[in-house]
């Protein structure tokens, strides 16, 4: 008879304890499910998970045959954006649970959206040019030529690139412009940068270059690379120069 009490005291016990981790579990699933649920509860949250949506049906699905080639690149963007939000826009609430801050995901939120309006800006603006000269001058610099000419006095053209420009010719009676003069231009160059880092440890500067051309017209011994063509736009570089005034 005391057998029968005591399993039905530990039935009764076992039921009670699972129902208590029943509730504890219900109650953490309903704490994570809220946690989730006010991820996009912020203002533009809903909006920017559209946009986002949107933009990665249009990225993987539409555009893959093109886009995967830059898929590793973009793949490290997006997890800087779930990084930093993930990382900035939650807090600890009074209690210690992570929560959603609105102030802080405002603030990450257009953070984020300035980052991603400027810097295909300055990739543009800056980055692709810079290293489409830095492939140029790579190749052609394996072509490098040395001459003597007379030259004209450098020019600065372009004083956020660092750009000069002077007239040379070969016969001094032709010196008067028109066909018998070719230009030439200095500018910065990331290759010999690095060469000068490491010969010099100092950077390669074209003012230095265009310094040796102090006079109206010198007597020039120049090393430099490429060729002048006007319907491509082509101007050949001068990469060191030994002059003296005429």
């Amino acid at each position: 008879m005391n057998s029968g009490r005591d399993q039905s005291l530990k039935a009764a016990r076992d039921a009670l304890k699972k129902a208590q981790q029943t509730k504890a579990g219900g109650e953490k699933s309903a704490r994570q499910n809220d946690i989730t649920s006010k991820k996009s509860d912020f203002p533009g949250g809903r909006l920017l998970a559209k946009a986002l949506g949107f933009f990665d049906t249009l990225w993987n699905v539409w555009a893959r045959p093109f886009t995967r080639l830059f898929n590793p690149i973009t793949d490290r963007v997006w997890q800087f954006y779930r990084w930093s939000y993930s990382s900035f826009a939650y807090a600890r609430d009074e209690t210690g649970a992570v929560a959603l801050s609105r102030n802080r995901a405002i603030i990450v939120t257009f953070l984020l959206a300035f980052i991603t309006i400027t810097a295909p800006v300055i990739i543009i603006r800056n980055g692709i040019p810079l290293l489409s000269r830095t492939v140029y001058d790579a190749g052609m610099l394996v072509t490098m030529k040395e001459d003597r000419l007379f030259l004209g006095r450098a020019e600065l053209i372009d004083t956020e690139g660092r750009l000069y420009q002077v007239m040379g010719c070969r016969d001094i009676s032709g010196c008067d412009g028109g066909d018998n003069t070719t230009y030439y231009r200095l500018r910065d160059n990331v290759i010999l940068d690095v060469k000068y880092w490491i010969t010099r440890f100092e950077p390669y500067d074209p003012a230095e270059i265009a310094g040796a051309m102090v006079s109206e017209l010198n007597d020039c011994s120049i090393r430099y690379y490429g060729r002048r063509s006007k319907a491509l736009g082509w101007y050949p570089y001068i990469v060191n120069a030994s002059c003296v005034p005429v």
